[in-house]
């Protein structure tokens, strides 16, 4: 099985499915990495298996999708907080993502309308809502590499005299630049990208923010994941 990292590498969204079922170990599989997340983060993340269509008729937010016969749901309570609650799906979304190509799965993020319109796909109680979901299964066709922000674009460094300089290779910490070069690598609506991450001048703490633009916080979180798995051991404190 392929590490985290490759996997983040082998990772590219996926629209169109074959009949192909999943087999039994591995939606055991996804059912504990799910189960697992859900403890961790608070969410209701459910998966949507073995269906004609696995998105209950529910109309995607943007590009076609085909034959999805199984998906992950992604639910959760924002608790007044609709931001907190998008980049925990974001992050926790991605990591399940991940788990889902490392065994041996195609996959691909969207954003569904009328969510509670659906055919009794998945359970949405009061209070919580779906910022969306993940297509899983086996792919048509190879995904295609998305495109990415330069590393300049995605990070900044804060110097002594409280003055912001884009990352550059050389002249940023080594741990850094490989947290960008993770962070180039997520998935995010329209390939827009739509976040940044700013090395403090402690050289430990980072602040991540949304940009303006579509799904930026759902965005933020799979970048942070990815942001947190690009670094490695380093420590990171998140201001």
């Amino acid at each position: 099985m392929m590490n985290i990292i490759e996997a983040m590498s082998a990772r590219h969204a996926v629209r169109d499915y074959t009949d192909q079922p999943i087999d039994e170990d591995t939606v055991h599989a996804l059912r504990i990495a799910i189960e697992q997340a859900n403890t961790h983060s608070g969410l209701n993340i459910q998966l949507i298996h073995d269906d004609e269509d696995a998105f209950g008729g529910c109309p995607t937010h943007y590009g076609r999708f085909r034959n999805v016969r199984y998906c992950i749901a992604l639910i959760g309570s924002d608790h007044g907080a609709p931001s907190i609650l998008d980049e925990r799906i974001g992050y926790y979304g991605e990591q399940l993502a991940l788990d889902a190509v490392q065994l041996g799965l195609d996959t691909g993020w969207v954003v569904l309308h009328e969510t509670t319109a659906h055919h009794g796909k998945w359970q949405i109680h009061d209070g919580e809502r779906m910022p969306a979901a993940i297509a899983i299964g086996h792919g048509a066709r190879a995904g295609r590499p998305h495109r990415s922000k330069p590393i300049e674009e995605l990070g900044l460094i804060e110097t002594a005299n409280d003055v912001l300089e884009p990352a550059h290779v050389g002249h940023a910490p080594q741990w850094f630049i490989q947290a960008l070069e993770a962070v180039q690598l997520a998935p995010s609506a329209l390939g827009k990208q739509p976040y940044r991450f700013t090395l403090l001048a402690d050289g430990r703490s980072v602040h991540a923010e949304a940009l303006d633009d579509v799904q930026s916080e759902i965005g933020l979180g799979i970048a942070k994941l990815h942001f947190e798995l690009g670094a490695g051991d380093t420590d990171i404190v998140w201001a």
